[in-house]
């Protein structure tokens, strides 16, 4: 019986660990606005729960704040010129379903452009 619970316990952190492991890496997407399209690349690194990385553009890059990683959902805010931008996503095979939550008076309002898809980058 406890070899069979070890066993189990084993099976489960290496799922969730291979899942986490699954969102580092590099990503990117693009935006449609008024002046064209927008490229964002996305560097994330997952270490344990915890996730760091940058969120890049042609302005410049922002690091990812409070970054966390369950099984295959991830969290972080970026700081945008004293207002938090905060970011929540799934991974769904090769794809991170991304959503934002704009500071108020941001662009797109509070919920932001929508789901963003972002696709791994070779």
């Amino acid at each position: 019986m406890k070899k069979s619970l070890l066993t189990v316990l084993i099976a489960v952190f290496a799922f969730t660990t291979s899942h986490a492991q699954g969102i580092s890496g590099n990503w990117k997407t693009s935006l449609e606005g008024p002046q064209g399209s927008l490229e964002l690349s996305f560097t994330y690194k997952v270490d344990g729960t915890k996730l760091t990385g940058t969120v890049s553009s042609p302005m410049g890059s922002q690091e990812i704040n409070n970054g966390k990683v369950t099984e295959n959902e991830l969290y972080y805010e970026i700081d945008m010129m004293g207002n938090v931008a905060k970011f929540t996503g799934k991974l769904d095979k090769d794809i991170i379903k991304l959503t934002m939550k704009m500071p108020e008076g941001g662009p797109g309002g509070p919920d932001g452009p929508g789901e963003l898809k972002l696709s791994r980058v070779n």
